[in-house]
């Protein structure tokens, strides 16, 4: 006899068309290894956001690669990413889950969508999984780097700390949305840190219930090894955008102090169209600034660098930017905070504070040893999305054994 399939609702802010972010990446790539791996088991179907209509909590359902999409029309604002409620979207959700009738749902950027969703699910006794790919459960600082730049990479383990609010938000308002989301994940049947760096601030933050199930890179790309023999320069790339958080404004000060012979800089404007391009100088050192790069030809770019810097002055929860380049065999430049340089190490690139005199130094040495930084680090075991999918099918065979027997007991 043919065993059913058991239905995942797996749930996240964005979604393709529209995949924005490291962390849809991630969502993408284990829908489409539950599906090509563990078709026979599990049945997908996704919920997700429009944050670009303007007709609110409309919802939309199209099909993609073969499994429905609902999408629902939320504001994408300072306010609604920060509020852990909303009413409207909950009876939303609420329709889905009737109609649908998942077995297990998998909630990943909930953001605009809120804790009522989670909600809503335990309490109609539908088993659940929380992966969290930042501090927006734990923080009023989704990237633990509050409005004055101040940087909290433990989270707020002591509630009452002095720490910046946000703007136009009572303390009492902070620790009510803090106590409301912490509670949603201490009832949840499994909390997932995308690196063991997060699990531990997590755990400090008071989520007990929380292991890691690290991010991969996707096992779908052909992650080609790099080729920059058109020029003797090292070639140095900025590509995770030209904000403060992502350390640019530390890293372009350090190119400036830098008086150089044998750097040439690269740098990615998320801002601008895909076709654009400027060159430049910053100080003595020529610099290119290109346009956005789509994930479908990110492993051009990665071909195109010797060294990759990373210097996030946030607290990321994984970076699958560092993993990705290192796939392409380019050397990483890794901040120190956050788990965006976890996996580098002296043979593979440089750990680093990140601010002006550390990347300076770093930029220094790369610039003595051009021969080494254009030829191939020490190269690292790679970790799939379908390693981590793998970890995510027994975690949720686990769960849903485990409803399933409480379920039996009770009848009994």
């Amino acid at each position: 006899m043919k065993i059913p399939r058991k239905k995942i609702a797996i749930v996240n802010i964005f979604y393709p068309p529209r995949a924005l972010g490291g962390a849809t990446r991630i969502v993408v790539d284990e829908v489409s290894t539950l599906i090509k791996k563990y078709g026979n088991a599990f049945e997908v179907v996704v919920f997700t956001a429009d944050t670009e209509s303007s007709n609110y909590h409309k919802v939309t359902v199209y099909p993609h690669d073969g499994y429905r999409v609902y999408s629902i029309a939320v504001p994408l604002t300072v306010s609604s990413n920060w509020h852990e409620k909303n009413e409207q979207v909950s009876l939303v959700f609420t329709k889905f889950l009737a109609f649908e009738r998942p077995d297990l749902v998998h909630f990943h950027c909930i953001q605009a969508l809120t804790g009522s969703i989670l909600e809503v699910t335990q309490k109609r006794g539908i088993p659940n999984v929380v992966t969290v790919h930042d501090a927006w459960w734990i923080s009023d600082h989704q990237f633990l780097i509050d409005q004055q730049g101040t940087v909290y990479p433990e989270g707020h383990p002591d509630p009452f700390e002095e720490s910046v609010l946000r703007e136009g938000t009572s303390l009492e308002e902070s620790l009510r949305r803090k106590r409301y989301l912490k509670g949603l994940l201490a009832a949840a049947d499994g909390v997932l840190a995308v690196s063991e760096t997060f699990r531990k601030i997590y755990k400090i933050n008071g989520i007990p219930n929380v292991t890691t199930n690290k991010n991969g890179i996707s096992n779908e790309v052909n992650w080609q090894k790099k080729n920059t023999t058109n020029t003797e320069k090292v070639i140095c790339a900025h590509i995770g955008g030209m904000s403060s958080h992502k350390g640019f404004d530390v890293f372009k000060e350090a190119v400036f102090a830098l008086d150089q012979s044998n750097i040439e800089v690269l740098v990615v404007d998320h801002t601008k169209e895909a076709d654009y391009i400027n060159y430049t100088k910053w100080g003595k050192t020529t610099v290119t600034i290109i346009g956005r790069v789509e994930q479908e030809h990110v492993v051009n770019l990665y071909k195109c660098i010797d060294v990759l810097f990373a210097p996030s002055t946030c607290a990321e929860s994984f970076g699958l930017v560092t993993r990705e380049a290192a796939a392409c065999g380019c050397w990483v430049v890794a901040s120190n905070v956050g788990a965006i340089g976890d996996d580098i190490l002296i043979d593979n690139g440089f750990k680093v504070t990140p601010n002006r005199q550390a990347l300076a130094s770093v930029l220094r040495s790369i610039d003595q040893l051009p021969s080494k930084y254009k030829g191939f680090p020490t190269s690292k075991p790679i970790r799939y999305s379908a390693d981590q999918v793998d970890e995510l099918v027994v975690i949720f065979d686990q769960i849903l054994s485990k409803h399933e027997n409480h379920r039996l007991q009770t009848v009994n």
